[in-house]
């Protein structure tokens, strides 16, 4: 067990004392969860097995963090019975967004007595109501934020628990290589091994998931990757001819990654035409330029150097707009150098 930093632990346990005296729990995270998100849920959902835990899922559960749920637990669509689930719950929990927007269908049936707030990102304008918060944009990941809670409910962290909370740092510090990798996150990452994590073992299901459409879609991006190496611009498109031969474009989060890697790129774009006339925009930094301030320009949000944001509008009108807004941010950060 590593030490709850003095400016959490009053928040940390009051989190803790409410699901310990909760009979029902629903835990939500934000719209198009990733490893951090339902790492955290399902290390809740995990550590309360004893009690009415139900997971709600905005959009489609990935099949990637299926092996993270509890046994019996499937997540729980924006319909009557999961409506219904978190009506009824004792304890109303959003994890990894403190944003109401991002909570998608759900967020309307959010009440403020019964709603608790777990998140890592800065606080914005659109701020779930809750009775109780524990958000520290300081914190690596919001698996780290729950590791705090959880260790305050003074039950023992089991091996299932510190696997989804060990997903959730590996993914949100990018295998510990991104720069809010702090030695409390190597720390906890020791404990949490120590706990029955075994991260060999986390490989297959986390990274090595490739299918033979999503390689297709990489090498469809790849192919028409661009750049502006003035400015360390780099970009890929794919629209909806992409969609139709490979399926839908929500699932292809990684490909960003490519482009970031791309010796001398200072922020990468992936544009990504869905099915209801909007763009999927993933944008990532590896310098000093603030992609959130980005995002958070069109309705989007997240990290400094990691973020999204999904905008109405005509594919080729989107990407302009955001390519444009990238190039003045890279255009005023050369200018003060």
């Amino acid at each position: 067990m590593i030490q709850t930093p003095s400016h959490r632990l009053d928040s940390a346990r009051r989190i803790a004392h409410r699901l310990e005296d909760a009979d029902s729990i629903a835990i939500a995270t934000h719209l198009g969860g990733d490893g951090d998100g339902w790492g955290s849920a399902c290390a809740i959902a995990h550590h309360f097995s004893d009690k009415d835990v139900r997971l709600l899922a905005g959009t489609p559960f990935a099949d990637s963090f299926r092996f993270l749920l509890p046994e019996g637990v499937e997540p729980l669509p924006p319909d009557e019975i999961g409506f219904e689930a978190l009506r009824r719950a004792d304890v109303q929990l959003a994890v990894d967004t403190s944003e109401r927007s991002r909570l998608g269908d759900f967020a309307a049936l959010y009440e403020l007595e019964r709603t608790v707030v777990i998140d890592h990102h800065a606080v914005s304008n659109n701020e779930i109501a809750a009775a109780v918060t524990l958000v520290d944009s300081k914190a690596a990941a919001t698996a780290e934020l729950v590791y705090d809670v959880l260790v305050c409910s003074g039950r023992p962290i089991a091996p299932e628990t510190a696997r989804a909370l060990y997903v959730g740092l590996v993914t949100d510090t990018g295998s510990f290589r991104y720069s809010n990798t702090s030695p409390r996150v190597h720390r906890l990452a020791a404990v949490l091994i120590e706990s029955g994590v075994d991260p060999e073992a986390l490989y297959g299901p986390l990274f090595a998931t490739a299918t033979t459409d999503e390689l297709g879609v990489l090498s469809a991006a790849l192919d028409g990757m661009r750049r502006d190496e003035k400015l360390g611009l780099t970009w890929a498109v794919l629209d909806r001819g992409i969609h139709l031969r490979f399926g839908p474009l929500d699932e292809y989060e990684g490909i960003i990654e490519h482009l970031r890697n791309l010796a001398g790129t200072e922020i990468a774009v992936l544009f990504r035409e869905v099915d209801d006339g909007k763009v999927k925009v993933s944008l990532r930094s590896t310098g000093p330029a603030d992609i959130a301030s980005v995002a958070r320009t069109f309705g989007g949000g997240g990290h400094v150097k990691a973020a999204g944001a999904t905008i109405s509008g005509d594919l080729a009108a989107v990407t302009e707009r955001v390519l444009n807004e990238c190039r003045s941010q890279l255009a005023r950060l050369r200018s003060r150098s």
